[in-house]
């Protein structure tokens, strides 16, 4: 078997209500529906070294910006303070410090502005 690790870690964000609630305000003639509870999204950080509370502390709001961004383009709907408490409150967090690529091709990617 051939598998290759990645240097990477990963911290999986799944949506809670709340921010499900907060698209669903904007966009009622577009609303999400409460499977979007279990869909996931996945970031790829330096490798995980030391307390996993500091390193999610360090990436929260880049995270948190990202995902309402992909929701809502206009800011001036966004939350005003986008704190790490609101960011828990919104989302729950999976860390991986190790992933692997089972993937036979080379792994790339691309920058997105």
């Amino acid at each position: 078997r051939e598998m290759n690790i990645v240097n990477r870690s990963a911290i999986t964000v799944l949506f809670r209500k709340p921010f499900i609630d907060w698209h669903n305000g904007l966009m009622p003639e577009m609303p999400l529906n409460q499977d979007m509870l279990r869909e996931s999204v996945t970031y790829l950080i330096a490798d995980l070294s030391g307390d996993i509370d500091k390193v999610l502390r360090k990436h929260y709001k880049e995270i948190f910006e990202n995902e309402l961004f992909q929701m809502w383009e206009d800011e001036n709907d966004w939350p005003v303070k986008l704190s790490y408490k609101l960011f828990n409150e919104w989302f729950s967090v999976e860390v991986s410090g190790f992933v692997f690529d089972i993937c036979k091709n080379r792994l790339e990617g691309s920058n997105i502005d």
